[in-house]
């Protein structure tokens, strides 16, 4: 059996003791398998941001139950979030037409999630109406949720970027219904850390990278005679990168071989030549703590700045793959 320093340890957060259903949940292959999935999507590839959506879980749920210890749903919709997230993340998610929120329900309602859930008497059904709705852990509105925090403090912390782990700051958080709050300081510290991640993983080369990612598996899926819709969604990252190496697809072949070993062969043109595929900005997340049950725009001007700056993160660009 693991020893739970082992399963749970992590550098971010204090320690929290698992709820033995806490247990036997991430011992479940769903949530294993996210230990398969890079977080940072195609990203993981070409940076040093290679944690994984099992990382990411972790703090997600470490994060809800240091702050509702003792809401055992919410505490499991935090465990059981991502599980649904396709190989890669968000990277091929739309190109295939899948909708990672609707897999997670599935997930949940299979015999291997639900089982556990029915054996320590917690309702399906109720986790899944938490994950469905706007709450601390999604944010509500235009508030900072517990998800996208970890994200922040997880993305900056692999780049390099975190000059303050978290753990010497949850002290000066806390989540009300709506979301993280804090003080001034802290908050714009915060804000501070969604504008340099979005500045890496909105980057051109980080998201050329998941563009061509996604072509590469369209080219290769038009060349499965049997494509079967129901397999892909559980394929992990390693089952994908696979395929793709040995693809019949040549030119879904020379992307990944680019990507996972020649990634300075990705040229960015600033103008469009027809000879590539066209990139543009993903979705901003441009949502902020609160102060005082306010929005911490009603007391700094810096955040104000902050915001724009993250408003003006967009790119119209063609990236292409050179001989």
């Amino acid at each position: 059996m693991y020893q739970e320093i082992e399963i749970y340890s992590e550098p971010l957060y204090p320690y929290i003791k698992p709820f033995i259903w806490e247990v036997e949940l991430f011992k479940s292959k769903p949530v294993r398998r996210l230990k398969q999935l890079a977080h940072f999507g195609a990203g993981s590839l070409v940076s040093p941001v290679v944690h994984s959506r099992f990382e990411h879980t972790v703090g997600v749920w470490k994060l809800t139950a240091f702050f509702y210890p003792n809401d055992i749903e919410l505490r499991v919709a935090a465990l059981l979030h991502d599980i649904g997230h396709l190989p890669f993340s968000h990277a091929v998610e739309d190109t295939l037409g899948f909708n990672h929120h609707e897999l997670t329900e599935q997930y949940i309602l299979e015999d291997e999630i639900s089982s556990i859930l029915q054996k320590f008497k917690i309702d399906s059904q109720a986790i899944i109406k938490i994950l469905n709705e706007h709450s601390v852990i999604t944010g509500v509105g235009n508030i900072l949720g517990i998800d996208h925090l970890d994200s922040f403090f997880r993305d900056t912390y692999m780049s390099g970027m975190l000059e303050i782990l978290p753990k010497q700051l949850i002290t000066k958080i806390k989540c009300t219904a709506a979301g993280i709050d804090t003080d001034i300081d802290t908050g714009l510290y915060l804000m501070q850390l969604i504008l340099s991640d979005h500045k890496l993983f909105l980057s051109p080369h980080m998201v050329a990278v998941d563009r061509l990612l996604a072509e590469a598996l369209k080219l290769h899926w038009e060349t499965i005679p049997d494509k079967n819709q129901l397999i892909f969604p559980r394929l992990t990252d390693s089952d994908v990168l696979s395929m793709l190496t040995a693809s019949r697809s040549n030119e879904a072949k020379k992307i990944i071989n680019t990507i996972l070993y020649k990634p300075d062969k990705i040229r960015i043109n600033n103008e469009k030549t027809g000879s590539g595929y066209q990139i543009s900005i993903r979705k901003v997340y441009n949502k902020i703590p609160t102060c005082n049950g306010k929005p911490l725009t009603e007391y700094s001007n810096e955040a104000k700045v902050i915001l724009q700056e993250l408003s003006k993160l967009s790119l119209d660009l063609e990236v292409v793959v050179e001989n």
